[in-house]
């Protein structure tokens, strides 16, 4: 990864199943995709159980910064406990941005607040001890 670059391995922390970047490749260059869960309107041919609940296409991608092992620890989070999760609640075709889509409303909904402002003010307090 080059220095000058912060975003270089933008794509290795955001994978997505491979088959979506065919699509968004598709859709991009005029193509019609024929995947059924491409929109955001569920049809008769809707299967919650294989079917993503969002197209690659509705998805905003942000940039986020954090510390690399936070970063580690999300990404081991989310493939190895919330994928296996859903996997075992039978789901398939499990997309990183229906996990964050998720989280990130599980969040703002459970009004997490106090929670986020005590893991800050944490680290907050653990730089200044280690800054003495």
């Amino acid at each position: 990864m080059a220095e000058d670059d912060p975003f270089a391995d933008l794509g290795e922390t955001l994978e997505d199943d491979p088959e979506e970047g065919q699509s968004q490749a598709a859709s991009e260059s005029g193509s019609p995709t024929t995947e059924s869960s491409s929109s955001e309107e569920p049809s008769e041919s809707y299967d919650p159980v294989t079917d993503t609940a969002f197209s690659y296409e509705a998805a905003k991608q942000r940039p986020f910064y954090a510390r690399e092992e936070s970063i580690n620890d999300f990404d081991s989070w989310m493939k190895y406990e919330l994928e296996r999760e859903l996997n075992q609640r039978g789901y398939q075709n499990i997309v990183v941005r229906e996990m964050t889509d998720a989280l990130l409303r599980t969040v703002v909904e459970e009004g997490l607040v106090e929670e986020v402002a005590e893991r800050f003010e944490q680290a907050r307090s653990a730089r200044s001890e280690s800054d003495e």
